[in-house]
């Protein structure tokens, strides 16, 4: 995974985001790698006062993926996550499930 911080925009951008081929799949050896990745970034983006906004540029083939797994909205060329939303990721990927 790969970050950028726009601090004047009050955003975490997810310039690239990564699983091994292992891991993808019916037979994955780990779930929810991209999940779990992507809920970091959002805590992040709390931690930093932004209000849980991360942002990302999907490939053409993803950007349904983004949207209906994961509750990214399409802001003009870019996939956002924020606030409530983020929030969400964040319990159901971060949160230990034994709390």
């Amino acid at each position: 995974m790969s970050l950028i911080d726009y601090p004047g925009e009050y955003r975490i951008h997810l310039n690239l985001i990564e699983v091994g081929k292992s891991n993808r799949g019916k037979s994955k050896s780990v779930e929810n790698i991209a999940g779990c990745l992507i809920a970091f970034a959002c805590h992040i983006a709390f931690d930093r006062d932004y209000f849980g906004f991360v942002s990302l540029q999907p490939k053409t083939q993803l950007m349904e993926l983004y949207q209906e797994k994961y509750s990214f909205r399409q802001y003009g060329r870019l996939l956002a996550v924020e606030q409530e939303s983020s929030k969400a990721l964040i319990d159901k990927y971060l949160n230990d499930e034994e709390e």
